[in-house]
């Protein structure tokens, strides 16, 4: 009696803890309104993480580069609108606010990079069980391309982050850059 009254509270406190967990997350990362199972797509994005780059080079093999990302997304209060918070290595920042478009079936995107004066509304969508999103012109809408981000879930901790450049109005993109986005512990 004295083994399973001891089992029984060490699995109370392992419940209890995981319990605690997922209410501390929600409490710092939000969580989408179920109501709308749209919103749910973002779930993947909940949370804090660090990201490391790799640029396309010359002949066609892509290397790492010198810059690193604290990134942060959460729902905010409503559980519908997504907030997502972006820090790089070198001092760049940028935030954006999103939410699910129903009439539409899109998310509406506002990004905004205040140093440079970037602000940029974009789309995403699901698309073959990926996050892609298509921005005219780039981050500032006066770039000579436009820009693709494809979001590959990996594990409930890891994503890959693919963009690509268009410069013939959409028609061919080229792949840049790839983002590997892994969840800080």
């Amino acid at each position: 009696m004295k083994g399973l009254a001891r089992g029984t509270l060490i699995a109370m406190v392992l419940v209890f803890v995981g319990f605690n967990a997922v209410a501390q997350s929600d409490s710092i990362y939000g969580y989408a309104d179920p109501s709308i199972k749209e919103l749910a797509q973002f779930e993947y994005y909940r949370g804090k993480w660090k990201t490391e780059m790799e640029m396309v080079q010359d002949d066609g093999t892509f290397e790492k580069i010198d810059f690193t990302a604290e990134v942060i997304g959460r729902f905010l209060d409503d559980h519908r609108t997504f907030h997502i918070q972006f820090k790089g290595s070198n001092g760049f920042f940028s935030t954006d606010i999103r939410s699910f478009d129903a009439t539409e079936r899109k998310w509406k995107t506002l990004f905004l990079n205040a140093k440079a004066q970037r602000w940029q509304h974009f789309n995403s969508e699901m698309v073959n069980g990926k996050m892609t999103a298509l921005i005219l012109g780039g981050y500032s809408g006066k770039e000579d391309f436009d820009i693709k981000l494809v979001d590959h879930p990996v594990s409930e901790d890891n994503y890959l982050r693919e963009v690509y450049h268009s410069y013939d109005e959409m028609q061919n993109w080229k792949l840049v850059y790839k983002i590997n986005v892994v969840r800080e512990k």
